[in-house]
């Protein structure tokens, strides 16, 4: 794939991962000073899962495109996140700091869990953390797969 439209692709994912924070901009608002309700929760979990989703289409594609290297095997998700952290032959250059990795392990756990929980075994008290500081988390991560984009066009 032509390093543009990889980069585009990439972009695209980005405006969406903005898209879907936008459209949850105001149940964000109404949880940092009531807890939510059942559904409010389930809802917010829909969130975290599809914020780590569309950033884990970021790394799937560099991964694929760039490092012509994904992983493979029961561990591939928490790999991938790691192989951003790493330069490679090809890709000179770190996709995520380490900081960053640590930070998305969390949210890359919760996803795990969610995909196999039904919504009544889902729990604020544990989810609240996540979803309160994920605005700043979601600004951090498209910071640097920003950065990334950046350095890139000048290397390609």
């Amino acid at each position: 794939m032509e390093n543009e439209k990889l980069i585009e692709e990439i972009e695209i994912e980005i405006e969406r991962i903005e898209m879907l924070f936008e459209n949850y901009k105001p149940l964000l608002r109404k949880v940092k000073t009531k807890e939510p309700n059942f559904i409010e929760t389930a809802s917010l979990a829909m969130l975290l899962h599809s914020f780590y989703n569309g950033i884990e289409n970021i790394f799937i594609r560099i991964a694929k495109e760039i490092d012509q290297k994904l992983p493979q095997g029961s561990g591939w998700h928490k790999e991938l996140l790691n192989q951003m952290t790493e330069k490679t032959p090809i890709r000179k250059q770190v996709v995520l700091s380490e900081e960053m990795v640590r930070e998305l392990e969390e949210y890359l756990g919760f996803r795990h869990f969610s995909r196999h929980a039904y919504a009544f075994d889902l729990n604020w008290k544990l989810m609240k953390e996540l979803v309160l500081r994920l605005s700043q988390i979601k600004e951090k991560v498209c910071g640097e797969i920003k950065l990334f984009i950046l350095n890139f066009k000048k290397v390609s």
